[in-house]
């Protein structure tokens, strides 16, 4: 059976870096975003798509799809894209790295992309439309739920849940046991010990909670940047 060639969701600097990886196993074809924000029309050599139109150009019987875009909406958009891709008739990849060490009873969903030197131990589940970063490091025993995002360097311990959409930063850690629930923001540095509730904010190297909600903090953050 001939492979399926690529199209990437995205034109930010997360899917420009993803094209690099893909091309690794794949022949990456296009990318596609909303014609609202295509401001491109090339990337990389490639065409850039309007996703309203991509099934009529690059029909889903020959091609596939992969989401490569960030944490925003706190991964709804990722989450959103996989399920319209999946509306159109496409199939949707996964991309794990050779170098990752994965145990056979661990699995990975589709449209799931991990990165080099991730670590995923025995009996772990990952879901749909998840991002991991190098050199993470996932326990035995876990559950990540769809469309989290996890940075480089994060370590979470056995037997420890990620509920849907949360945000893991660099070094973030977890510990055994911990069940983080949906659309959870971690931040870099930051040491989680015991369980969280939904939309929680977790920024400080003690785990101390912040007092916003995740939606919330992301909206003061981008303010602040302006």
């Amino acid at each position: 059976m001939t492979r399926k060639k690529l199209i990437i969701y995205g034109n930010g600097q997360m899917a420009r870096m993803f094209l690099h990886f893909a091309r690794l196993e794949h022949e990456v074809v296009a990318f596609t975003v909303d014609r609202a924000v295509l401001t491109d029309p090339v990337i990389e050599g490639l065409p850039v798509i309007p996703f309203e139109e991509v099934e009529t150009r690059y029909p889903p019987a020959d091609h596939c799809l992969i989401t490569a875009v960030g944490y925003l909406e706190m991964n709804g958009l990722r989450a959103r894209k996989h399920r319209e891709g999946l509306a159109k008739g496409y199939a949707f990849a996964s991309y794990v790295h050779s170098s990752v060490v994965r145990h056979p009873t661990a699995s990975v969903g589709e449209n799931t992309i991990v990165l080099d030197h991730v670590a995923i131990h025995p009996y772990t589940q990952i879901g749909n439309s998840v991002f991991i970063a190098s050199n993470a490091s996932i326990g035995h025993g876990c559950r990540i739920g769809d469309a989290c995002w996890i940075n480089s360097g994060v370590a979470i311990g056995g037997e420890s849940v990620i509920g849907d959409a949360s945000f893991l930063g660099i070094n973030a850690t977890i510990g055994d046991n911990i069940r983080i629930e949906r659309q959870c923001f971690v931040g870099a540095n930051t040491l989680v010990t015991r369980d969280t509730l939904a939309e929680e904010v977790y920024i400080s190297a003690s785990g101390e909670r912040f007092p916003l909600s995740s939606q919330a903090f992301l909206q003061f953050i981008a303010r602040s940047a302006r």
